[in-house]
């Protein structure tokens, strides 16, 4: 009988980090061999190194989303109790603190929505609360306007023909708005415009600037990649993510004007008349 082949073993630089060296380890995979036996045994070897493998992606992408996620909410919190301390009279300091504690709980509903998405094989609707488009929308831009205003640019939110009673859900529709905005913000240039399209089955979500996108579109939302050397390359990845997880789909729609475009399908069930109006 001939001897069957040994497993294959990756080769480990001593420049890796011994987090490198341990995935490296979990890309190894036992080769075939000519007994039946220990084919059976290397299978049951491989599909256990793949599961660890995409635990350990996982995880790493939940770092680095979290991180992401976390920094812009925790610097808004700070400049607004700030700028509350710096005020002489209560009557002055409580809309500052409002703001804070509004930061505070934007900030509470990012948490428990990329916790969520960092659980392995993650798919469902998310089970946070819906809110009215056009409520989505106004919060949008009281939350983005100063921002914008402050570089001297414009932000325009609007809704076009589109049911005051849909509702979507809040906080990862929020989420993915937010992170096309601050990507409008940091690349793109003038007037940014949000737009909710109806397209009877689904809404679409028109992120505009005036700016131009350049390079691989297809490579937008690689994660660790960024067009113009600024930003971390995380937030068009998690974006995605994001929209994939609510069954939507999120691409960019146009290179110039520079628009990307989220697809979130509507369950008719979530039609209020009830509800909030847009």
């Amino acid at each position: 009988m001939p001897a069957p082949d040994g497993p294959t073993t990756a080769t480990v630089s001593p420049r890796r980090t011994l987090s490198d060296a341990r995935f490296a380890a979990l890309t190894a995979r036992a080769a075939p061999s000519s007994v039946a036996e220990i084919d059976q045994v290397a299978r049951t070897h491989n599909e256990m190194l793949h599961s660890l493998s995409e635990l350990l992606r996982h995880e790493r992408d939940f770092t680095a989303n979290a991180s992401h996620q976390l920094r812009t909410p925790l610097t808004g919190l700070q400049l607004a109790l700030e700028a509350g301390l710096a005020q002489d009279d209560d009557a002055r300091l409580r809309p500052v603190l409002t703001e804070a504690l509004a930061t505070a709980q934007r900030l509470h509903r990012t948490v428990e929505e990329v916790l969520r998405l960092s659980r392995s094989g993650e798919t469902a609707r998310p089970s946070a609360g819906t809110i009215a488009v056009g409520q989505l929308l106004r919060e949008t831009e009281e939350r983005w306007h100063g921002l914008f205003a402050q570089d001297g640019r414009r932000l325009e939110c609007a809704g076009q023909d589109v049911p005051a009673d849909v509702r979507v859900p809040g906080a990862a529709v929020s989420e993915v708005l937010g992170i096309l905005l601050d990507n409008a913000r940091v690349h793109g240039r003038g007037t940014v415009r949000v737009v909710v399209r109806d397209l009877e089955d689904a809404l679409a979500f028109d992120v505009r600037d005036e700016g131009a996108v350049t390079g691989e579109p297809s490579r937008l939302f690689d994660r660790g990649r960024t067009g113009d050397g600024e930003g971390t390359g995380i937030g068009l990845a998690l974006a995605r993510d994001l929209a994939v997880s609510l069954g939507g789909r999120l691409s960019l729609s146009r290179r110039h004007p520079a628009t990307f475009t989220l697809l979130l399908p509507v369950d008719q069930d979530e039609t209020q008349g009830t509800g909030t109006p847009g």
